[in-house]
């Protein structure tokens, strides 16, 4: 599976936008806690792994996999210990353990699987042992909601996502769907909880205009959008039009009056 994020800052980018507050105040929700062993999937860099190995605390362990060679070295690096252990997976095989697990975790995993999050789900859930705790967590309209920009730029945002849907798999809209997987695998007691993964206004702070414009830039360039909308300014050469779509964004998103938000759903239930 290609990563859509997929490029040579994608490193820096992670640890920006990943808080351990919220990562153990969503995870303490959902009922992970001391003593248990968990389970991170897709685990980057391996901070949400280390926020994990806090909750779980002396008595409990995580083990976090991920298929990327260079972001399980910085892992290991930063977090591994006799607590904290990452292995080299590929999250669409089934994970089997000798150890079963009494919590999994995947946040903003199954964006990337707006087709085959059903398989997904049952090939990383093998050694979750029954009445263990499955939480999900998934962002919903993702990098959409907006105001205070002009309608081009709204438009080719959505053409931008539109294209992410159609060709690389992925769901700006995952976390409206995260209740019925757990529904539709029978998990028992499904709660639901949502906040605002971003809530942006007023002065930017550093890491938000970091985030926003690495994956502007990204998913423009590789969703295949024409960028049409900026051709009545900008030409008919494409990067002509992207630098217009850039510029136009910077300056929306560097903006105090800007607001912008995204809700983030995050779900749990416990295995049959």
């Amino acid at each position: 599976m290609a990563y859509l994020m997929e490029n040579s800052e994608e490193d820096k980018r992670l640890d920006l936008k990943t808080g351990l507050e919220a990562v153990q105040r969503q995870a303490g929700w959902a009922g992970i806690g001391p003593g248990m062993k968990v389970l991170d999937v897709g685990c980057g860099i391996g901070k949400t792994t280390r926020a994990l190995a806090d909750l779980v605390g002396p008595t409990g362990s995580v083990v976090g996999i991920d298929s990327s060679d260079e972001r399980l070295e910085i892992a290991r690096a930063r977090y591994g210990s006799d607590r904290i252990r990452f292995e080299k997976h590929d999250i669409t095989k089934p994970f089997l353990s000798h150890e079963e697990f009494d919590g999994m975790w995947l946040r903003f995993i199954l964006e990337y699987f707006r087709e085959g999050a059903l398989d997904l789900l049952n090939n990383v859930t093998q050694s979750l042992k029954p009445g263990g705790i499955l939480c999900l967590a998934d962002s919903d309209c993702n990098s959409l909601l907006h105001y205070g920009h002009s309608q081009r730029l709204q438009n080719t945002l959505q053409d931008i996502m539109n294209r992410l849907e159609q060709n690389f798999n992925f769901d700006p809209y995952a976390g409206r769907k995260l209740y019925d997987y757990l529904y539709q695998l029978e998990y028992n007691a499904i709660e639901v909880m949502m906040e605002p993964h971003h809530l942006i206004y007023g002065a930017l702070r550093d890491s938000d205009g970091y985030n926003w414009k690495r994956k502007l830039e990204l998913t423009a360039e590789q969703s295949g959008c024409k960028l049409e909308e900026y051709a009545e300014t900008a030409g008919d050469d494409f990067q002509s039009r992207h630098a217009a779509f850039k510029q136009e964004f910077e300056q929306f998103f560097g903006s105090p009056r800007r607001f912008t938000y995204t809700p983030l759903i995050i779900v749990r239930g416990y295995k049959p």
